[in-house]
């Protein structure tokens, strides 16, 4: 053991030596930073490359700002790595370099300062830099001007600039060439500023367009004249702030020609980056006629230095606007503008919506028009609830469109006021305001609940007991909210629970046993499979009339106990012979391959009873050597006696090797109830899984609802109550204010609305808190919103009486136009809706009874009328002669009646793709996207079912009842089974 342990040792040892011999050798993770050049000309970049070595992990560094110079990018990372090996020793870099172009734009030094760098974990900096910046000497090679065509313009309003750049053509004497405008134009470098010209030079670069060049006259530096290419260019800018107009955001760079060569295409080809998007300017060159040749010799640029182009401007002036005679809407308008303005729609209930659309024309910068303070302008918010915030705007040719809604305060308002919008006209120098016209509406009393049931529940009748519906009358529309601790309980079935349906399930069950019981004498003789392999034995050797028979039955009694005795699980007989022996009938094993002699006795030895399998190999021989007729009872009578004894002899060793099959059958030998047991047990076993099934059918419903959430709110229990009664105190705010101002109570609801909802958000499920959701949304003008969460409180309790006339009541405020198709309109899917219609009309019709009885009546119904009824069932089974089925004639109805309609009244019609539409017109489209094309239009479409059919980020694919699909927003439909929160 020792010498092994050495062994082991010394291969360790060898290993770690020979993996220390290559060992990787690499530099720990450094930063370096390095420049291409030190010194540079304005407007020229220089390159600034920063090196990462040896790095597992960096981050990329933030670039420090440097004044007077532009710093960028140069492209993505590069990342190189390299590895060598030299007398067994392994050595590895890596390197990523990325690079940044910094571009001077006056001269001066520069420093570029210490950049940190991530490495590793590891903070580490580079040693700062500098670089010199010198001016390249223009002379009078280049002059830049911009013209601001006035000398005065107020704030805001358009100026129109022109951008002129004069440029002098190169000429080359050697070659008597000079350069044609189109050839110097592309001479100015890619790192010139435009500054607000720089919109107008992309427009034309889309258009594969460029300023045209004319030659003209101008006086150079000494006030000679020279000739000049003259490029203009013109932009529009609306200034922000008074003072001079500046160019300091514009220089003009360009790659001025020093000299020209000769080269041939192959060679020219070197200078064409159009693979990059784009073709420099010596690539361009090479293509101008002017410098080809028949013989396929151009010239071409050999050298050329930068030269700087500052701007110069005129002496235009930005005068603020004045603040004399400013009206109060004025939000900064300057040019010449009208308004207009569209209502919809235009007869309305007090404190509906109205959608206010504005349109603001003119001359001015329509991106940056306001939208006139409606909140502030006292004619509108008079008779109108006006929302206290900025609105957006688009602009659409020469408008800016803005939308927002109001809200009629009362009944009898009879047109929205026109709409002022002030602007400063810079032509007269005065302020002007221009009016929409007004808008003629109609605006009657609120009716979405008339606020009746509010005065009933102020009366208290529903706290003080007034039960409107005994005595046959159908109880009304109670909207009084419930918030005790109720509301916060987590609530996971249906109200009345489960109980009833084990009466339902198990007198059958019972019943079913009794059945089976009394009938398992029956199957004794025709079914010999329910035998044991010792009783079958026996008969059978009672019933031999020669020696062979005997045999046969003692070769059928050990394989068929081998077939039902784990002892014999590892014979020779096993697959696929063995397992055919218990599927099999009786008279087809005895032609199975394991029924001879030879393989009886095999499957003895093969399980370790070799000294009966030696006495039972005897036997056989016995039999087979000695000849007997029929007549010899005698000689049968031993033989049989023999092969009882075997049968004992194996029953006995089977039973001493715990094999508990086998030892079943030897202390049930000659037991004649045992199959009728077996039998019994197979029937209680079928009863308990029917009885499973049938819970787990009759708790399906009970349990439908998801109360998974996705925990994005969480409150403490303290909290919740806090919210609960927030949510309360709103409400009955509401209530108290409901008649003297509709819209303010109308808001208020909607407050406890929000709070009701954010205690959902938290994952309580709850048929109480669903209602107050419910009761809120309804009475803040939401009706769609209501019936889902109505709809949402059935399915946790659907006994709940006064939450169904409360659905019922909201269902008919709302005109659900997909509930009145007739199947023939539906396509194939006719069937399915007029089933679907059938139950819900049997459901509605239930609902009724259980309003007038009580569901607690039917469900004892139920309960007694099954006991009664398989209670006789039961009986008769049993053999009890004087009990008739005409008893059970009158139980049986009742029990068909209750159950069905404890089952209409204790699962929700609601299928789980159901939805509630919540919008007043809803826009199915071919795509999940308001760029698809519109499908159809449901107007009045609130409250209305569909069923959902998938979703797709912020839309839902549904189904109407007609069989229309389509795309719509996800935040216009109102699932009744919610995924998430509430």
């Amino acid at each position: 053991m020792l010498k092994q342990i050495r062994i082991m040792l010394s291969g360790i040892i060898h290993v770690v030596l020979l993996l220390c011999g290559m060992a990787t050798v690499a530099a720990a993770g450094d930063v370096e930073a390095r420049l291409s050049a030190r010194e540079a000309f304005v407007g020229m970049p220089v390159v600034l490359q920063l090196s990462i070595n040896n790095a597992a992990d960096y981050e990329q560094p933030a670039m420090p700002g440097i004044d007077g110079c532009d710093i960028r990018s140069a492209g993505n990372p590069s990342q190189s790595s390299r590895v060598t090996v030299i007398n067994g020793r392994r050595s590895e870099s890596r390197s990523v370099t990325m690079q940044y172009l910094i571009t001077p734009r006056r001269e001066g030094t520069f420093e570029i300062p210490s950049i940190s760098v991530k490495v590793d974990g590891r903070d580490m900096q580079t040693a700062p830099l500098r670089f010199v910046a010198t001016k390249s000497e223009t002379g009078d090679l280049l002059f830049v001007e911009v013209d601001g065509g006035g000398e005065k313009v107020f704030v805001g309003e358009p100026l129109e600039l022109t951008l002129k750049i004069w440029l002098k053509p190169y000429r080359d004497a050697e070659h008597n060439v000079t350069l044609s405008e189109g050839s110097m134009w592309q001479m100015i470098s890619d790192q010139t500023l435009w500054g607000s010209f720089a919109e107008r030079l992309t427009e034309l670069s889309e258009n594969n367009q460029r300023p045209a060049g004319q030659e003209v006259l101008r006086d150079d530096a000494q006030g000679n004249p020279r000739s000049y290419y003259l490029y203009e260019i013109t932009a529009t800018i609306y200034p922000k702030r008074p003072g001079r107009i500046d160019a300091d955001d514009v220089q003009i760079v360009v790659n001025y020609p020093t000299a020209l060569g000769r080269s041939r295409d192959p060679f020219a080809g070197f200078f064409d980056d159009s693979a990059f998007g784009r073709r420099s300017p010596l690539s361009q060159m090479l293509s101008d006629d002017l410098f080809g040749s028949r013989l396929g010799s151009r010239l071409t640029v050999t050298s050329a230095r930068p030269i700087v182009g500052e701007a110069t401007v005129d002496a235009t002036e930005v005068v603020p606007v004045p603040t004399e005679g400013r009206p109060p809407d004025y939000r900064g308008a300057v040019g010449r503008y009208g308004i207009l303005t569209q209502a919809t729609p235009t007869s309305v209930s007090a404190g509906d919506a109205i959608t206010l659309n504005i349109g603001i024309t003119g001359t001015g910068p329509m991106e940056l028009v306001q939208a006139p303070p409606l909140s502030e302008l006292p004619a509108l918010t008079a008779d109108f609830k006006v929302a206290d915030q900025s609105l957006a705007g688009f602009v659409q040719d020469n408008t800016k469109l803005f939308s927002t809604t109001i809200r009629p305060l009362r009944e009898g308002i009879t047109q929205i006021p026109a709409i002022p919008f002030s602007y400063f006209d810079p032509d007269t120098g005065t302020y002007e305001t221009a009016m929409s016209d007004p808008i003629a509406i109609t605006v009657t009393k609120s009716e979405t609940l008339s606020l009746d049931a509010i005065v009933g529940v102020r009366a208290g009748h529903a706290e003080n007991g007034d039960d409107t519906s005994a005595a046959g009358a159908s109880p009304k529309p109670d909207f009084t909210n419930d918030n005790s601790e109720r509301a916060l309980l987590m609530q996971t079935s249906a109200g009345h629970g489960i109980w009833w349906w084990y009466f339902v399930i198990i007198p059958p069950g019972i019943w079913l046993s009794v059945l089976l019981a009394r009938s398992a004498r029956r199957f004794d003789g025709l079914l010999p499979e329910l035998l044991s392999p010792r009783k079958r034995c026996l008969k059978d050797l009672a019933g031999a009339r020669q020696p062979s028979a005997i045999t046969q039955a003692l070769v059928r009694y050990i394989i068929l106990a081998a077939a039902n005795a784990d002892t014999f699980r590892t014979s020779s007989c096993r697959e696929p012979e063995y397992l055919n022996l218990t599927r099999s009938g009786y008279n087809r094993r005895i032609r199975q391959s394991c029924s001879t002699a030879d393989s009886a006795v095999g499957v003895l030895r093969t399980t370790g009873l070799a000294s009966v399998a030696n006495s039972v190999e005897e036997f056989f021989e016995r039999c087979e050597r000695l000849r007997f007729t029929e007549d010899d009872s005698s000689a049968l009578d031993e033989f049989r006696r023999s092969a009882r004894e075997l049968v004992d002899q194996i029953e006995n060793a089977v039973h001493d090797a715990g094999r508990t099959r086998v030892r079943g059958s030897t202390r049930r030998a000659g037991d004649p109830g045992r199959g009728i047991r077996r039998l019994g047990r197979t029937g209680q076993q079928t009863t308990g899984i029917l009885l499973a099934v049938l819970v787990s059918l009759a708790g399906t419903n009970a349990f439908a609802v998801d109360t998974a959430h996705d925990g994005r709110v969480t409150l403490t229990k303290p909290q919740q109550q806090a919210v609960l009664k927030e949510a309360g105190e709103l409400y009955s705010n509401a209530v108290e204010i409901g008649d003297a101002n509709s819209l303010d109570a109308r808001d208020l609801f909607a407050k406890a609305a929000a709070k009701y909802q954010l205690l959902l958000d938290t994952g309580i499920r709850n048929s109480v808190l669903y209602r107050n959701l419910g009761n809120a949304y309804l009475q803040s003008g939401e009706p769609g919103r209501a019936i889902a969460s109505y709809e949402r409180a059935a399915v946790l309790d659907s006994s709940d009486s006064q939450l169904m006339q409360n659905l019922k009541f909201a269902r008919s405020l709302v005109s659900d136009v997909t509930r009145d198709k007739s199947p023939a309109d539906s396509g194939n899917d006719g069937g399915m809706i007029s089933l679907r219609s059938i139950a819900d009309g049997a459901r509605a019709e239930n609902s009724e009874l259980i309003s007038v009885v009580g569901l607690n009546v039917v469900l004892w119904l139920v309960v007694l009328s099954s006991v009664a009824f398989w209670g006789i069932q039961v009986a008769r089974a049993a053999g009890i002669r004087r009990v008739s089925f005409r008893f059970a004639v009158l139980p049986l109805v009742l029990l068909a009646v209750s159950l069905t309609s404890a089952i209409l009244a204790t699962t929700s019609s609601a299928a789980r793709g159901d939805g509630i539409v919540v919008v007043n017109t809803l826009t199915l489209r071919a795509g999940d996207g308001s760029n698809f094309d519109s499908l159809q239009s449901l107007e009045n479409a609130v409250g209305s079912r569909v069923t959902i059919l998938a979703g797709r980020g912020p839309w839902l694919r549904v189904q109407t009842r007609d069989g229309q699909t389509g795309w719509v927003p996800a935040n216009h439909v109102e699932p009744i089974f919610p995924t998430n929160n509430g």
